[in-house]
């Protein structure tokens, strides 16, 4: 499979280099490759002349794009799609740094089934200063700075389960800092809708188009991208956000939609009145009474998953999950269910859980009965 990494880029020439740095170390499987296209969206900062003094590194392809008022990161991904040649796009922002197993990753779960959407995780790395000269040769946590923020979406899996095609909102969570979709898909779709202006939700609008074309989602927790510096929401970023809402709203006309509105509870940096992780957990309840999924089932078929029973249960679940809600314990080190869970299509519903401890167990089992328990 052939891999197309497409990075959106103004003005973040030094941020940008380390992410060309780090992604030079990819390594794939055989007969895998992968190409690069950057999208510089009318840089001043000599972006085009540092990724020339890269070129050597492999497959890059850089295109200029000056800038104009109609600039968007919406248009400047579309551009690199269009010139991408691989099979899979993998979208990335140029203010992040990945492991050599990146790619593979998003390539893994992608060989599970063609109609994927994958979300990888973007943890926020902490003050401190990067060693580039290292990571141009290697790549090691030892050349950057420790990890000091999670990703909050982690969170709202937790809240629920860890399967995101069967959370009602998988599609608000599409963050293209780090996602993969068949580039196929996107060209029937029409990529990405460059009426979106400014910060916000021209990804959630394609995640949106994505899941209402019935492509499954699929968080793995394993494709990490590392947010160089986190930035906060200011003013300026939220009325954009507030202004592309209310296009996608008048665009789509759906209630699913309008209710994502209470994300902005948390975001208004005039006053944020709950945090984002109980935001997301508000739209996902409100989400599944639209879909009809409340009140949850009363109990559940509990499924527990060993390092000697992940085939057998892989080649079960769908049967299973065609006449009971399940839930999935995983024991196995590696989460070996993680990615097959997700790309089950059931009625019911299936909730999936890595290893929890006694206690989180218990909760589990408390707010989901298991039938005989």
């Amino acid at each position: 499979m052939k891999v197309s990494v497409v990075i959106p880029a103004f003005n973040v020439r030094s941020k940008l280099r380390l992410l060309l740095y780090t992604l030079a170390h990819s390594v794939l499987d055989p007969g895998d490759s992968f190409e690069l296209v950057v999208a510089d969206d009318g840089s001043t900062d000599g972006t085009g002349e540092m990724v020339a003094e890269l070129a050597g590194r492999g497959d890059l392809t850089y295109l200029y794009l000056p800038r104009t008022d109609r600039s968007s990161r919406a248009a400047a991904r579309n551009a690199a799609i269009a010139k991408a040649t691989g099979e899979l796009i993998v979208m990335v922002d140029a203010d992040t740094v990945v492991g050599p197993t990146y790619l593979a990753e998003h390539v893994r779960y992608h060989r599970l089934r063609n109609d994927l959407v994958v979300i990888g995780s973007r943890p926020d790395l902490g003050d401190g200063d990067f060693d580039e000269e290292r990571l141009s040769r290697e790549f090691t946590f030892d050349a950057m700075p420790a990890v000091a923020w999670g990703d909050p979406r982690e969170q709202v899996l937790a809240e629920f389960s860890g399967n995101m095609n069967r959370l009602a909102i998988c599609w608000h969570l599409l963050f293209t800092c780090n996602a993969s979709v068949r580039v196929e898909h996107l060209r029937r779709l029409g990529g990405f809708d460059e009426a979106f202006i400014g910060w916000g939700l021209e990804d959630t609008d394609l995640g949106y188009r994505l899941r209402q074309a019935g492509m499954a989602f699929a968080f793995n927790a394993s494709a990490v991208a590392y947010h160089q510096r986190r930035r906060g929401i200011d003013a300026a970023m939220y009325s954009d956000w507030v202004r592309n809402l209310a296009y996608m709203m008048a665009k789509h006309q759906a209630p699913e939609v309008a209710i994502q509105s209470i994300a902005g509870l948390a975001m208004n940096p005039a006053g944020r009145r709950i945090g984002w992780v109980e935001a997301m957990r508000c739209f996902e309840v409100a989400a599944r009474a639209l879909d009809g999924r409340l009140p949850v089932p009363l109990t559940y078929r509990l499924v527990v998953v060993e390092e000697d029973t992940v085939d057998a249960a892989t080649a079960e679940l769908a049967a299973r999950g065609a006449t009971s809600d399940l839930l999935i314990i995983d024991e196995t080190s590696g989460a070996e269910l993680a990615g097959p869970v997700q790309c089950v299509d059931t009625r019911g519903e299936l909730l999936y859980f890595h290893r929890p401890s006694a206690t989180r167990r218990a909760e589990i089992f408390s707010r989901y009965p298991v039938a005989g328990g």
